[in-house]
């Protein structure tokens, strides 16, 4: 995976998080949705500029957006934070298949109501 992918599935993940569509992270943070999305999909990589536009709405800290875009140096974790990291990791794993089955939930319900 490269940086752009990396750091656009971040950002998608993030927002599934927070329970916001592309539209609604374009309205808090001034930046289009058609922008938002190719940075999402790894076709554009995000300036400095619209990283502080994203990063509040996204709750997340400025600084910790520029490192995970690198434009600012990774602190690497120290030995007590090992174990934290790991598990924060571990619990991205889980909000990631937590969001998979609740969008397979929303279309399971969006067909029962067609055909209702």
């Amino acid at each position: 995976m490269n940086e752009a992918q990396n750091l656009g599935s971040i950002v998608k993940r993030q927002r599934n998080r927070l329970g916001l569509s592309l539209k609604d992270l374009a309205g808090k943070s001034g930046v289009s949705v058609s922008h938002l999305g190719r940075i999402e999909n790894a076709h554009r990589y995000p300036s400095t500029n619209v990283l502080r536009k994203i990063a509040k709405p996204l709750g997340l800290d400025e600084n910790e957006l520029f490192n995970l875009a690198g434009y600012l140096p990774i602190e690497q974790p120290k030995t007590p934070d090992l174990e934290k990291h790991k598990l924060l990791k571990e619990l991205d794993i889980l909000v990631d298949r937590i969001t998979a089955d609740t969008n397979r939930i929303k279309n399971i319900v969006r067909g029962l109501h067609k055909k209702s």
